[in-house]
């Protein structure tokens, strides 16, 4: 018999780990999930749970006192006539409460991502004891679980309608943990089962399922409004129809993949990080370059440098206008003033160029339905045989929006690659890839006459620094503009609207003279190695000029996947490397319940983000400490398996996933719009008015045809709309309730710092 549970999403960036744990308890388990909003009240929702075993209540952002502004229907739901089980996560267990007469205030000290002991209360040996207990069946005294609230639930002294189920001890004193309201099958519990550092979620799941099926049995179901319906095919029809109140339609249908004839031409090299550099100086041609500048297991194993022609599609979104432009690159029957005219809404008619209004949610599906033309069986092992490269800025996520007046510029670009050349970094090989079986003869003897002269030339200190004599113009946020945002960020961390705030700022850089982007991209990756590099100029419309330029030295990969698996790496904790630093001292400072916090919260968002789409993730790394050139980082590493299974391919989880957690925080979609809305538009000001990060804080990366992809997130980089005129650096860090000032001012400045010194030592000179 199919149990059909009813989950009710306040927004939270949690809440698919919840339901991943709810449906892991049996197969024949079925969620339907809505949002707290989905319906304008809950009379609206009353007729349907009927239909339903059992209630669970998900955790989310605000306050249960705003009423429906913060929590929607469920304001109204814990009506005294619900007979329906319950069960209330965080947010979810507050609601429930409030309804009971209990308070609800601000705990004196926070906790957002913080492992506690958990406390078990015993309960009378009578008939209500053993009703009590049983949330808790089969418990030890006392269990670990993460804690994620601003907010606390307290039970007046002589309350007789509340009954308290365990609690835990911190600064705050006696904190309640878990309760079930008097006379009603509603329980709740203020920590979060679902996180990976929780102790026995599933136990409680399944305690609580036991429950609501000893109840839905009782007379107090059978005889009230919510009597279970028995007209099954009637159950069907109305949880489908329900099921579908949240979209998650797939960019496209995969199709049956066959071979395809591709040219690929091998050649064994010595390996060596600055081979793809050296490859890249020898051409006379355009190309994308995402280099790996560092070896290192599953971070630096590849180079890859994409080789756009005229056959080459060029795919340019503006969120601004709710546009796409696509034309082939450098068509001649298009010029700068057609595109300048197409983004001004004046209507352009030209072969050649075809203008989409669309907004970015079908922005996917436009170039969806181009790559599943595209898509072959050949070479699964191969990174990229040829296909969609390019930069996805920040406001192509979700809950995000490019509200900027002033100058239109692109937000999302991606260019078809027909030809490739890939550096295995690992196994000492390079390869030639040709999807339309015409490699240039030209470039292939170039690169071979690299190799012959033992691949990578001496090394000229000249590049170590930018051309002297050159100076640079630095725009920077104030620091009291940084401190304002900051204590915004805490206010809002505070009230329980947010769990962390990735807090980002923008400096622009104005060179006296322009200096060639690939010049400044060999300066920058020789100071700071990375290993996702990337070099993208795209000069789609003519040679010399571009609307975007791309320089990034990232270290933090976002989404790679291929036909099987996925792998994210989020990086949440900075240590600056100096002179007297040892990874040894790094990890310490890095697993203090501050950083340790920052990361697991990230984590936990990602698993959320990928249990939306598939039915298995695992951890498969559990915050290790990782060293770079100038600092080090706590990285885990989150893996989504079976995707083959999934009606879901890669570029699915790219878009669901989007923008990344790492630099929005958490619960997502309330602090992306607190971050657009409130605590970024002054910081950067001097730049924007409007919150807009544009391409920092995006991806960049490719989709492969051989249907793999790898997007690594655009930090410890600059941007350009203006072929190189001016950049724009961004850099941030994660604010929570343990951050300081002066912690968060100088760990921004120590990344900043490793982009921004090569401007600041040429100026020197």
């Amino acid at each position: 018999m199919v149990v059909n549970v009813l989950f009710i999403d306040s927004y939270d960036s949690f809440s698919y780990n919840l339901v991943k744990l709810i449906r892991a308890q049996s197969d024949q388990i079925h969620v339907t999930i809505i949002h707290n909003n989905t319906f304008a009240s809950f009379d609206e929702l009353r007729q349907f749970l009927t239909y339903f075993d059992c209630i669970v209540v998900g955790p989310g952002p605000g306050n249960p006192k705003n009423g429906y502004e913060d929590v929607g229907l469920l304001n109204e739901m814990f009506c005294s006539e619900l007979q329906v089980p319950v069960l209330g996560i965080c947010l979810g267990f507050q609601v429930m409460c409030l309804s009971a007469g209990c308070t609800i205030s601000q705990l004196s000290e926070i906790k957002h991502g913080q492992v506690y002991d958990i406390k078990v209360i015993s309960s009378e040996s009578n008939e209500e004891g053993s009703s009590r207990k049983s949330l808790f069946e089969n418990y030890p005294t006392t269990f670990k679980s993460v804690r994620y609230h601003s907010l606390k639930v307290s039970v007046n002294a002589d309350s007789t309608s509340v009954y308290p189920l365990c609690d835990t001890t911190d600064e705050n004193g006696k904190v309640l943990m878990g309760a079930q309201i008097a006379a009603t099958p509603w329980y709740g519990v203020q920590y979060h089962p679902e996180s990976c550092c929780s102790d026995l979620g599933g136990l409680l799941i399944s305690n609580f399922l036991t429950i609501a099926k000893n109840f839905n049995k009782s007379q107090q179901r059978l005889n009230s409004r919510y009597r279970l319906a028995e007209d099954d095919l009637q159950r069907q029809k109305i949880i489908a129809l329900l099921d579908k109140t949240i979209d998650k339609t797939s960019v496209y249908k995969k199709p049956t993949l066959t071979d395809s004839k591709i040219t690929i031409k091998e050649h064994k090299i010595a390996p060596n990080a600055r081979l793809a550099l050296e490859f890249c100086n020898s051409l006379a041609v355009p190309f994308f370059l995402m280099s790996s500048s560092t070896i290192q297991d599953n971070r630096g194993e590849h180079s890859i440098i994409a080789l756009p022609n005229e056959r080459s599609t060029v795919f340019t979104h503006y969120d601004q206008l709710h546009k796409t432009l696509v034309y082939k690159w450098r068509d001649r029957r298009i010029s700068k003033d057609m595109i300048a005219a197409a983004t001004s809404n004046n209507e352009v008619n030209v072969e050649g160029l075809d203008c989409i209004n669309e907004d970015k949610g079908n922005f996917w599906k436009t170039i969806g339905s181009f790559m599943k033309d595209q898509l072959v069986s050949n070479r699964p092992d191969l990174p990229f045989i040829g296909g969609l490269v390019g930069v996805l800025g920040y406001e192509m996520g979700s809950f995000t929006v490019n509200r900027d007046k002033g100058k239109i510029v692109p937000d999302a670009k991606l260019v078809f690659i027909e030809n490739s050349i890939i550096v295995d970094l690992k196994k000492g090989k390079v390869s030639f890839i040709s999807l339309n079986n015409n490699f240039p003869a030209d470039i292939e003897k170039r690169v071979l006459d690299v190799i012959a002269v033992d691949g990578v030339k001496s090394t000229s200190s000249d590049l170590a620094q930018l051309p002297h004599g050159v100076g640079f113009g630095i725009k920077m946020p104030t620091k009291e503009k940084y401190a304002e945002a900051f204590e915004k960020s805490q206010k809002y961390l505070h009230q329980g609207d947010s769990y962390e705030v990735c807090l980002t700022t923008q400096t622009e850089v104005r060179p006296e003279k322009r200096v060639d982007p690939w010049r400044i991209f060999q300066t920058l990756i020789r100071r700071n190695p990375a290993p996702f590099a990337s070099f993208f100029e795209f000069s789609d419309l003519e040679a010399g000029w571009s609307d975007l330029c791309l320089l990034s030295t990232s270290p933090e990969r976002f989404l790679k996947w291929d036909r099987d698996s996925c792998e994210l790496r989020p990086i949440k904790g900075t240590v600056k490397k100096d002179e007297s630093s040892t990874l040894e001292s790094a990890t310490k400072i890095l697993k203090t319940p501050k950083e340790f916090g920052e990361n697991l919260m990230i984590l936990d968002l990602i698993r959320n983000d990928l249990y939306e789409l598939l039915d298995k993730v695992t951890v498969d790394e559990l915050m290790s400490v990782e060293e770079y050139e100038t600092l080090y980082q706590l990285v885990s590493v989150v893996k989504g398996h079976k995707l083959h299974d999934s009606p879901y391919s890669g570029i699915d989880l790219l878009r669901h996933s989007l923008p990344a957690g790492s630099m929005t925080g958490a619960p997502k979609k309330n602090t992306v719009q607190l971050l657009q809305d409130e605590i970024e538009t002054d910081l950067n000001a001097h730049l924007t008015s409007s919150g807009v990060r544009g391409v920092y804080s995006g991806v960049t990366g490719y989709w492969s045809c051989n249907d793999r992809g790898d997007w690594s997130v655009n930090i410890r980089c600059m941007y350009s709309y203006d072929d190189a005129e001016s950049w724009r650096l961004g850099a941030g860090g994660a604010i929570t309730v343990l951050s300081t000032l002066e912690g968060e001012w100088e760990e921004m400045h120590t990344k900043l710092s490793s982009a921004l010194q090569i401007f600041r030592d040429s100026s020197n000179n």
